[in-house]
């Protein structure tokens, strides 16, 4: 905590000096780009801290190439909001006012026109005002004369009966568009939800098919994947019942071999007849040479060859890879009279019992315990050596 607090005082110390200095040179920096360099230094910090535990070389030119990747990536960002700034400002222009010019008012004598402005006939002061038209169809004979008041409001009363039909013929076709109108849309939103109710349907008529698809799909894939797994579990059956046959019929090979060949090696009067066939069979026919020595053993026990055929079947088993065989080998062997009263064969047996064990415990490790000892690797048979001798050590 005293570290961060510490860390981030600098910082804080180190943006405001880089504020000054841009102020005292003139260099015009945005707040953005402070903060900026403040998020970069926490960076360059935390990654510092995470780069490596020691101050070597490396370490300071690793900090040396983010701290000026950092302060490159402030600068162009600063830039950048620099000519941003620079092209929002070039494109804002300021349009100068216009006066308007003032619309002068027509004279009240053109506002009408010329088609209505009647001539006014000249009259005395003592005569009314007679329009045009009344006096150019006066027939001064035929017509008797009309009063001055009822030629004065007829005119009046025809053009208002014309204003008023003329204004109901205009509200009756106004309220005529106005119904035609609301029709329109009122169908147009009935033909609307119409369509949109027929596309729910569809939809859900679609989703429903597709589900069905899916769930078709899925069943299939379902009774595939059930014939598959079945037709597997047939065949590994199948395959675990003839390995099954196969182990008994090779196991009643073997025995009937076995047989056979205890048969041929009772024919045998001598440990040295036995001897010769096993070392007749040891490379052709391993298995059969373990068996000859197996009797040998079992026949002379009490010979003073005896251990020594111990130690010949013991690295038959190791050059077959059989290091579990060795050691069971080794361990009856120190039951026998023979062996057992010899204190150096004793010994001699217990070690190789011990180093074997290691052969095996190395060679598992490796995944490597089916190699015959001849086979092994170097690597490992040094590995092997150098834990018996540790085993060795810490036993005396």
């Amino acid at each position: 905590m005293t570290f961060i607090l510490i860390t981030g005082s600098i910082m804080a110390i180190s943006i405001f000096l880089i504020y000054r200095l841009c102020r005292f040179f003139n260099i015009e920096m945005k707040w953005t780009s402070l903060v900026l360099c403040a998020v970069m230094a926490f960076i360059v910090n935390g990654m510092a801290i995470t780069m490596s535990p020691f101050l070597d070389r490396g370490h300071y030119l690793r900090l040396g190439i983010l701290v000026i990747t950092a302060a490159a990536v402030v600068t162009i960002f600063n830039e950048r909001m620099l000519r941003r700034e620079e092209a929002l400002a070039g494109n804002c222009t300021v349009l100068p006012t216009e006066q308007l010019p003032v619309e002068e008012e027509p004279p009240t004598e053109d506002i009408l026109p010329a088609a209505m402005q009647e001539p006014v006939a000249e009259t005395s002061p003592s005569e009314p005002a007679v329009p045009v038209e009344t006096a150019q169809a006066e027939q001064p004979a035929a017509v008797q004369e009309v009063p001055p008041e009822e030629k004065s409001t007829a005119p009046q009363k025809s053009n208002e009966a014309e204003k008023a039909v003329e204004e109901a013929k205009l509200a009756a076709q106004a309220i005529a568009e106005k119904e035609a109108k609301l029709a329109a849309e009122k169908a147009e939103k009935e033909a609307q939800a119409i369509a949109e109710a027929k596309e729910r349907a569809e939809q859900k008529k679609r989703e429903a098919a597709a589900r069905k698809k899916a769930e078709a799909e899925a069943k299939a894939k379902a009774a595939a994947e059930a014939k598959i797994r079945a037709e597997a579990e047939e065949k590994a059956r199948q395959a675990a019942a003839e390995k099954a046959r196969q182990e008994q019929e090779r196991a009643a090979r073997q025995k009937a071999h076995e047989q056979e060949l205890k048969q041929e090696l009772s024919s045998m009067d001598s440990l040295d007849a036995i001897l010769d066939f096993a070392y007749e069979a040891k490379d052709a026919q391993p298995k059969d040479a373990i068996f000859a020595y197996h009797e040998a053993i079992s026949r002379y026990g009490d010979d003073d060859y005896t251990p020594f055929l111990v130690i010949e079947l013991g690295n038959l088993y190791k050059e077959q890879a059989n290091y579990s065989g060795a050691i069971a080998a080794y361990k009856q062997a120190l039951t026998m009279p023979i062996i057992a009263k010899n204190d150096a064969m004793c010994q001699e047996f217990t070690k190789n019992i011990h180093y074997l064990g290691t052969v095996q415990d190395i060679l598992a490790k490796h995944a490597a315990l089916s190699t015959p000892f001849p086979q092994i690797p170097g690597d490992i048979m040094q590995e092997i050596e150098t834990e018996f001798q540790a085993h060795s050590g810490s036993a005396k």
